[in-house]
């Protein structure tokens, strides 16, 4: 299902062609990374999935174990739907609006004339609003009205969602409007799974109150919402509360006259209940106060910002340009306000993956973040500083010394009831850490250093050197599960060594800049030197067989898997075949070595990379849309720009185009995230360690350009590659120093723009891809 652009700022549901009618509610989503809503019809029954997501308010479901072991979570933590209180529902001349086609009474010969209703969606990319155009007919009457609403949820706010709707009239009409779900209904969902319960509803002329409990965990929300009426002069709007679900808004219009209402919803959620009512009393106070244009403006101008920091101008592929801004407001939409929460791998565009946090947060999402919104970068580490508790505690229960984050979670505690998968994947604690220092060396933060850095990566420091030992080949990491999904608790796994090492000097350096921090953790000197110790003699199993790095130590041993038979080449694998036969074969879900060689191998040769990447590109099935942002990297830095940009393209698109088939569940936050690091890091060539940041762009032969703004130390730099030279220019700050393929180029305010010859670029002939597993755009 291929996705097609006219507009390199606006995605529109009617050009989209999705897998299911949920996939659209999904891919519209409007976020903020604390409130989520879907683009689902403002009618009950729609059937396509929750539409409002609060990222605070989950329900506890008891884990079932056919044969319980220790340590095994007890419960998993699962994202509920709440109220749709920003919903309302439309009737003309008593016919609802949005009603489902069966619905509708067929026309009569001699009766009004049917016509086809006009309903499209925009999502303004630009601005971060939906607008919604319908022409609507009703069946019983024939009267049509032109229905316009354009919503946004305030990046700027935490828990507020505002509507404007705008209705006109072309023959004389009776319009009704109710909140939906009226307080009459049933709680949305099934009895049988997981959900909240109405505790209070009200619905008056005044506006709304809800109040909602998920039983078992104890979350609750609160919602209030207004209502406000501009009507035409000689236009009756009145209010009714003889409805026993609530008040009915009631309209009569004359042909061509118009009302407008504005919806203003504030939610709170969370375990206090009288917090909450303050809390959503108070954000709607501001919420009325600032009025519908200035909740816009404040949209508007903060993403200018975004825009200006985070944008990627693509000269030659109109739909990856789209696609590329797309993908990158969801990134921000999904992290915006997720402070106290943490970054959801699914946004809250669904209730995929049970509305989890994972690993890719810290891997694929921040490393964007650093770069596009500094603070959400911060405010998702201050979340995971907040959860330090029960990282300490899960460390204590697996016998292990510092902490041990966790693979799956809502609250912070560990919910994968697989472990060979879950708690085994101890690489998340690197990546957190490895995440902090990074976070730091982008924006030069020094109290985000002093105060969450440092507590973040000493005690993953701790885990890792009682984790691993000391032999006389050098530092071992046993037993742990890499980010490759088809392999499971290896021995030297290089990726997570890899982190692992990063993870060691950079907490040993931490602690150096803060001498005062170190010692209230209680380190010493001694401990410092064991830890680089570690770091200096981490094990790097290669093949000298086969003059490949392996992903794990003895895993260019294992058999092959045979892509010559049918039945092994019906993806995705786990699908077809038991796992217990999977890990025993040379066969990756997702680039795992290949990550590494990404993220944590600057000391390893090109050309050794690309004797790397071609082996295991040939038994990567990408089942997992986590592995083509690697790849993409990777295929860049080693010869293959052409197969980055297939990669990046396939970042970009996976959500507006369905490529998995799985975007009603939500959006792939890190693919998205991906796309921008393909295009950024990959064919721009950025690498930053440290405060250094280097770059070595390389166009493939479809793009005339790209351009993108870095961060060095606090200075911001923009980077414009053209397919003979590259122009760097100093947006703000004193002075910026980076690297062009290797060369110093200084940036100050005094000379702030230079050029640089582009050298020829590489196109080395491409590695093959598992039979059917090449590249979904690749045009070569």
């Amino acid at each position: 299902m291929l996705h097609r652009s006219d507009d390199p700022w606006h995605v529109r549901q009617s050009r989209l062609d999705l897998h299911h009618p949920a996939a659209a509610a999904s891919v519209l989503t409007l976020s903020n990374g604390y409130l989520g809503v879907r683009a689902v019809p403002e009618r009950p029954g729609h059937g396509l999935g929750p539409g409002t997501l609060l990222a605070t308010v989950y329900e506890e479901v008891p884990h079932t174990y056919a044969e319980r072991a220790y340590a095994y979570p007890a419960v998993d933590e699962v994202l509920v739907p709440v109220v749709d209180a920003w919903a309302l529902g439309w009737a003309v001349d008593g016919d609802p609006v949005d009603a489902p086609p069966a619905d509708m009474p067929p026309a009569e010969e001699d009766g009004p004339r049917h016509d086809t209703p006009h309903d499209d969606r925009v999502l303004d990319l630009r601005r971060g609003v939906l607008d919604r155009e319908q022409r609507w007919t009703a069946p019983s009457t024939g009267a049509t009205v032109t229905l316009s609403s354009r919503r946004l949820v305030p990046l700027t706010r935490r828990g507020v969602v505002a509507t404007r709707w705008r209705l006109r009239a072309e023959a004389d009409v009776t319009l009704t409007a109710r909140p939906v779900p009226g307080c009459g209904h049933a709680d949305a969902g099934p009895a049988q799974e997981p959900g909240v319960r109405t505790l209070t509803c009200r619905h008056d002329p005044e506006g709304s109150a809800v109040h909602q409990r998920a039983e078992r965990s104890g979350r609750e929300v609160v919602v209030r919402t207004a209502h406000e009426v501009t009507a035409e002069d000689g236009v009756a709007a009145t209010w009714s509360t003889d409805d026993p679900h609530g008040a009915v808004l009631t309209v009569d219009l004359r042909a061509g006259q118009s009302v407008e209402v504005v919806v203003l919803a504030a939610y709170a959620g969370g375990s206090d209940p009288e917090a909450l009512h303050t809390q959503a009393d108070a954000e709607l106070r501001a919420a009325r106060a600032a009025g519908w244009s200035g909740l816009r403006h404040e949209q508007e101008t903060e993403l200018a910002g975004v825009w200006a920091r985070g944008d990627v101008l693509v000269a030659g592929d109109d739909e990856l340009q789209q696609a590329a801004r797309y993908a990158l407001l969801q990134v921000v939409q999904a992290s915006a306000q997720a402070d106290g929460a943490g970054i959801r791998a699914k946004g809250l565009a669904g209730t995929g993956y049970h509305g989890h946090t994972f690993w890719d947060s810290e891997c694929f999402v921040l490393p964007v973040l650093d770069h596009v919104l500094p603070r959400a970068a911060a405010d998702h580490l201050r979340w995971r500083h907040a959860t330090l508790p029960q990282a300490r505690a899960r460390a204590v229960e697996l016998g292990l010394p510092g902490v041990t984050f966790p693979w799956r979670t809502i609250s912070g505690r560990e919910c994968s009831g697989y472990w060979p998968a879950g708690t085994a994947a101890f690489h998340v604690n690197a990546g957190i850490g490895m995440a902090a220092a990074r976070h730091v060396a982008a924006t030069g933060d020094e109290v985000f250093d002093r105060d969450v850095a440092v507590d973040l990566l000493v005690p993953t420091a701790r885990l890792w050197a009682g984790r691993g030992h000391h032999t006389p080949d050098g530092f071992r990491i046993d037993g742990v599960t890499g980010p490759d999904e088809y392999t499971a608790v290896v021995d030297n796994n290089t990726y997570t060594n890899l982190v692992a090492r990063e993870n060691l000097r950079a907490a040993a350096d931490a602690c150096e800049r803060h001498p005062q921090v170190a010692a209230r953790l209680g380190v010493t000197a001694t401990e410092r030197a064991e830890w680089r110790r570690a770091a200096d003699r981490m094990m790097v199993p290669h093949s000298a067989e086969l003059g490949v790095t392996e992903q794990h130590e003895g895993f260019t041993r294992r058999a092959p898997w045979d892509f010559t038979a049918p039945e092994n080449t019906r993806y995705p694998l786990q699908e077809h075949h038991p796992f217990v036969e999977i890990y025993r074969r040379q066969v990756t879900k997702q680039a795992d070595l290949v990550l590494a060689l990404h993220v944590a191998a600057d000391d390893i040769p090109v050309e050794q990379k690309r004797r790397d990447f071609a082996y295991y590109e040939a038994i990567t099935v990408r089942d997992s849309s986590l592995s083509a942002p690697a790849q993409a990297v990777v295929a860049a830095e080693v010869g293959h720009p052409d197969l980055a940009y297939a990669y990046a393209r396939e970042c970009a698109l996976i959500d507006l185009s369905d490529l998995r088939a799985s975007s009603a569940e939500g959006l792939h936050v890190a693919a998205l995230a991906g796309a921008w690091t393909a295009l950024v890091v990959g064919l721009g060539g950025l690498r930053q360690r440290g405060d250094a940041v280097h770059l070595t762009p390389r166009l493939p032969r479809r793009l005339t350009r790209i351009a993108f703004t870095v961060l060095q130390a606090g200075a911001r730099v923009e980077v414009d590659v053209r397919q003979d030279v590259v122009a760097y220019r100093l947006l703000s700050g004193e002075e910026a120093r980076l690297t062009h393929h290797g060369d110093p180029v200084h940036l100050t305010t005094a000379a702030p723009e230079q050029e640089r010859p582009q050298p020829p670029a590489e196109h080395h002939p491409s590695p093959p891809q598992p039979p059917h597993r090449h590249p979904v755009f690749d045009e070569t």
